[in-house]
């Protein structure tokens, strides 16, 4: 591993003793005061959204999704003003010496004439955010089963879920083009999941453990790190105080699927609460629909638990979280064949313990603008598997640590965020008889500049620019990393803003968890690093990412509509490409040394042709190509270059009833090069895939407040990919390899579900 020496040890101490400095004098020119504050309901439940104002005059502001709001103090006694939907108007006074409040409002007991609504999209692109990030919330969620993270973007536009293996059940995603490997997994605001707990990261999460996700496209903020060339997907999981204090949700489905979920939350005395939410699944499938003697999933079964444990006071906030799984899957050849010993068996087993911790305080020094964060986890995973004759062993310890000082710098129109952060890894790796261990520590610090100008017409900022730069030492590869990355927005009025981002990205790959499901094959691995360089520091990734958002809410006929087009561009700098042209018998890992990018077009519109009906339109473009070793430029296989989505969601009036359904459309993708491979092999497989659709249906009943049943049905055309595994017939041949799937395996899938909780949904 590489080392420190002294002459780096002093220039990080002379960096950070400096940027301290900078810091303490950049607080000494605040002379601005503001008052901040939070607003929750008589349940101490955080109210979103709510309107906030200085009585007689137009200063004011909304809260924001923690309860929380920010507005000029007064110098001498004011009246403030706080209004919600469905509460009491609350006037309290406030001191000049006052500089946080905790305002508690009354919700209305009983709305005699008038119920006033405020219609809200449940997947949309905010015009006040800056930079461009796509909100899925927990109402969205309940559209689909969504019964882990993986299958909760099934509504959505922008991230594209694909099976990579026909043997593994391992699913990935694709953003602007690229696979998921460039975008950055984040658990509320937090990196984690990486290295070998990549391939099923997404499934370690359940569905009703979500309250939101939010999609931040391109280069995103340095804050957490270089990381997240593409976006960064960030999910929200519920809080103790503001989930249900009991629920229970269970689902089958006709795929010998079934699931429990249970949330136990309590408040406990002033300000704690803690939650306890529990999952258990298993999956005895049997299926084999297209014939081939092989399972079309793998049998499965997770036991998967979180406990939670909170403090919220308006100038502090803490958390705990311990998070423990075990995971284990089987599937493969059902039969064994005549002449030929033994099964292509697939074995996954997957055990994991994360433990991580928040706490934020305000007004440092007195200052209500002064805010400080901070956020550690540390982390244990180990993988066994075994993939026909592969072996593959791997464990991982990672910790992480950030401090986030955020302040102003004269008025709230400039504000300046500072954090230091500290990554390590240490990964055991074998395949076969392969050694891959690695040790990676990234130190680290950054800083990110806001500029807001304020517009008095609009009431609000119109013009945001964040300007961000970021220093990390990587010890894996002895190397000085400088990741800057600007984002910028313009406000035409508050219902239509253009965004601009642009920076840099790195990513330390991690080739052989990223890549699990090619082990599914009898295919050899050629590594071919640059010479004199070992695989396990072979180098980091480097790219490029600029994009642009266009977002315009409008009416038609009186009912909401939005439009949103995104167009972004990815050149990489150093790429390592898995080639799976070259040879049918061999896969091969170098770095791309000509031109590899990505270009990639999104238009979503959506609209309320009438009240309760929702309709969503989306259509992607994607163009993603890279140099292969003979010098030629092509298109990467397993992509769509076209990609389009229909989804219809009707709710009644007296909302018991729910309608979802969405019709994805899938274009043509390439497949890997099998001219080399024996016709008898191959005379099933195409050189590019049919374009194709996939029609999935749900209806959910309510009964009163506490109980809601939903039933529904997936891939209800019934499109299967009926070849999916070369060779299936030979399990023992150099040419038998599943990696190869453009499309579902399985047909139609039914599936029913309760969700429960005592005092109310």
């Amino acid at each position: 591993m590489s080392r420190f020496n002294t002459l780096t040890m002093k220039k990080l101490s002379a960096l950070l003793t400096g940027l301290f400095f900078g810091i303490q004098f950049l607080i000494s020119q605040n002379t601005d005061t503001q008052l901040r504050g939070i607003v929750t309901n008589d349940r101490e439940e955080l109210l979103v959204g709510a309107s906030v104002f200085w009585k007689d005059t137009k200063v004011g502001a909304a809260t924001d999704a923690e309860g929380r709001f920010v507005l000029p103090a007064r110098r001498e006694t004011a009246t403030l003003v706080v209004q919600y939907v469905g509460h009491t108007p609350a006037e309290v006074q406030v001191l000049p010496s006052e500089n946080n409040l905790w305002i508690e409002i009354s919700g209305v007991e009983q709305l005699q004439t008038v119920t006033v609504a405020a219609h809200s999209f449940d997947n949309k692109v905010s015009t006040i955010e800056t930079r461009n990030v796509e909100s899925i919330n927990s109402h969205e969620l309940r559209k689909a089963p969504c019964c882990n993270l993986s299958e909760s973007f099934e509504t959505n536009g922008t991230v594209d879920v694909v099976y990579s293996n026909a043997l593994t059940g391992v699913k990935e995603i694709q953003m602007l083009g690229l696979r998921g490997v460039y975008s950055q997994f984040m658990l509320e605001n937090r990196p984690t999941m990486g290295g070998i707990a990549t391939p099923f990261a997404f499934e370690y999460l359940p569905g009703t453990w979500l309250h939101g996700i939010q999609l931040a496209k391109g280069a995103s903020t340095v804050k957490n790190g270089n990381a997240g060339t593409t976006g960064q997907i960030n999910a929200e999981l519920v809080k103790p105080h503001l989930d249900y204090p009991v629920f229970v949700n269970a689902f089958t489905s006709t795929e010998g699927r079934g699931e429990l979920n249970v949330h136990l939350n309590s408040k406990g005395k002033g300000r704690v609460s803690n939650g306890l939410l529990l999952h258990g699944n298993f999956v005895e499938n049997r299926w084999d629909m297209n014939d081939d003697n092989f399972y079309d999933a793998p049998s499965r079964r997770q036991l998967n638990g979180l406990y939670r444990l909170f403090y919220e006071s308006p100038a502090m906030c803490a958390q705990f979280n311990v998070h423990a799984l075990t995971d284990r899957r089987q599937g493969g050849q059902i039969r064994p064949i005549e002449g030929i010993p033994g099964l292509f068996s697939i074995d996954q087993d997957n055990d994991r313990v994360e433990v991580w911790g928040k706490m934020g305080y305000e007004g440092i020094g007195g200052k209500p603008y002064n805010q400080l964060g901070n956020m550690v986890s540390a982390s244990w995973h180990r993988t066994s598997a075994v993939y026909g004759p592969n072996r593959y062993e791997a464990s991982q310890q990672a910790f992480y640590w950030q401090t986030l000082y955020q302040t102003i710098i004269g008025t709230t129109d400039h504000q300046i965020t500072v954090a230091p952060s500290f990554q390590y890894d240490d990964i055991r790796e074998t395949v076969n008889e392969g050694d891959l261990a690695r040790r990676e520590a990234v130190p680290g610090a950054m800083v990110e500049y806001t500029y807001s100008r304020p517009n008095l017409t609009l009431e609000m900022p119109d013009l945001v620019i964040v300007l961000g730069a970021r220093a990390d030492w990587n010890t894996r590869f002895d190397q000085l990393l400088f990741t800057p990355r600007l984002s910028a927005k313009y406000n035409f009025s508050h219902n239509s803003v253009l965004r601009l981002s642009a920076g840099r990205g790195f990513r330390s790959a991690n080739l052989m968890a990223e890549n699990i499901s090619l082990l599914a094959s009898n295919r050899a691995l050629t590594f071919m690093p640059p010479n004199g360089v070992s695989v396990q520091n072979w180098g980091l990734e480097e790219a490029w990412n600029y994009g642009l958002n266009f977002t315009q809410n409008f009416t038609v006929a009186r009912r909401d509509a939005s439009f949103s087009l995104d167009l972004y561009r990815t050149d990489f700098v150093r790429q390592i490409l898995v080639d799976v042209d070259q040879s049918p018998t061999e896969v091969f890992f170098y770095n791309v040394e000509g031109p590899s990018f990505s270009n990639s077009l999104l238009a979503m519109l959506q609209y309320t042709p009438f009240k309760g009906l929702d309709v969503k339109l989306a259509y992607k473009w994607n163009q993603v190509e890279a140099t292969f070793s003979d010098g030629v430029l092509r298109t990467l296989p397993l992509v769509a270059k076209h990609r389009g989505m229909v989804t219809l969601d009707y709710t009644t009036p007296n909302k018991l009833w729910m309608f979802n359904t969405r019709v994805q459309i899938v274009g043509p993708q390439r497949l890997p090069d099998n001219s080399l491979i024996p016709h008898q092999y191959t005379h099933d497989f195409p050189e590019s895939s049919p374009t194709y659709a996939i029609w999935n249906l749900q209806v959910t009943r309510r009964f009163g407040k506490k109980i809601e049943f939903y039933v529904g049905g997936e891939n209800l055309n019934g499109f299967q990919q009926h070849h999916a595994i070369i060779a299936a017939n030979e399990p023992n041949s150099p040419y038998f390899n599943g990696s190869q799937v453009f499309a579902p395996i399985m047909g139609q899938v039914g599936y029913l579900g309760v969700r429960f909780a005592p005092n109310g949904l």
